[in-house]
């Protein structure tokens, strides 16, 4: 019996999509793009969802691309993308979408994550662009997206280093709170 690779729970007008492949931190396999990529168009269209909550099954959000997965298929991973982006297809919804970022967010994972409106990360949260660490282009709007949450210079410093933030940083660097050391 295989797992059922998104979880979906209404509650009242809410619906949470939970992706689940824990094993795999909820790296994006073909099975999980696809499946991810109907839940949220069929989350878009239901007219009784008022807002949607994005969640990974613990210990992460979102490792991004499937690794193992990209090296088996080749080019043909990346195709699927081009019909079924689960990535770009959170920028798009008409629905509002909050990212509740529950433990560490990647690569194509963050690009997910910065399409949402409203992002909500955990103490346990990090994030990071590895694109240039894994030899990959940002096809989901890292380059447009991660800029405006944290300005230019640091948006290139994170995505040429492939540096890991932590929830309490982004806190204190770019939501305002001066309180918390950087």
């Amino acid at each position: 019996m295989t797992a059922t690779l998104v979880l979906s729970d209404d509650a009242g007008p809410v619906r949470v999509l939970t992706m689940n492949r824990p094993e795999a931190r909820n790296a994006l396999n073909p099975a999980l793009i696809e499946t991810l990529y109907a839940a949220l168009c069929d989350a878009d269209d239901d007219p009784s969802v008022r807002v949607v909550v994005l969640t990974g099954a613990d210990p992460a959000f979102c490792a991004g691309v499937d690794l193992k997965e990209a090296a088996r298929l080749g080019s043909v991973y990346f195709e699927q993308f081009k019909t079924q982006s689960c990535i770009r297809q959170t920028a798009q919804l008409r629905t509002p979408i909050v990212g509740a970022v529950n433990g560490p967010v990647f690569t194509g994972g963050l690009e997910m994550a910065l399409g949402c409106d409203f992002l909500i990360a955990s103490e346990r949260a990090v994030f990071a662009d590895t694109h240039a660490r894994v030899g990959i282009l940002p096809g989901g709007g890292m380059t447009a997206r991660l800029p405006q949450v944290v300005g230019a210079a640091m948006a290139r410093r994170l995505s040429m280093t492939g540096e890991v933030v932590d929830a309490a940083r982004c806190r204190a660097d770019w939501a305002g709170d001066r309180s918390r050391p950087a």
